[in-house]
């Protein structure tokens, strides 16, 4: 076990924390898959992340500016494909690239 790499797990999950003392290890996955992949659909995450549909939803509300309880982290911006109405796409805004820049500093 390499402490170096333990220490910057901890700097990366602490970027989160700056954001939510109490920002859920599963929600910071789905940010970075969308980190990874811009413009990938909801579908296309939840496959990635074995998330379902349902909780997959709440958590896109979360980071993004739909959250139904509690504040929105509004790192995500949620909009309909162009070729397709029923498919939404996920890109970051632009809190969600100053967090992905913190993150990308720490590794």
């Amino acid at each position: 076990m390499s402490i170096k790499k333990m220490e910057k797990l901890e700097k990366t999950l602490a970027e989160f924390t700056k954001i939510d003392p109490e920002f859920p290890l599963q929600w910071a996955l789905v940010f970075i898959e969308i980190v990874k992949d811009e413009g990938a659909s909801l579908k296309d995450i939840s496959e990635r992340t074995g998330i379902s549909m349902s909780v997959m939803s709440r958590t896109i509300g979360a980071l993004s500016n739909y959250r139904r309880m509690g504040k929105p982290y509004g790192l995500v911006l949620v909009k309909y494909a162009k070729d397709d109405k029923r498919r939404k796409v996920l890109t970051l805004s632009a809190k969600g690239k100053k967090l992905a820049t913190a993150l990308a500093k720490t590794i």
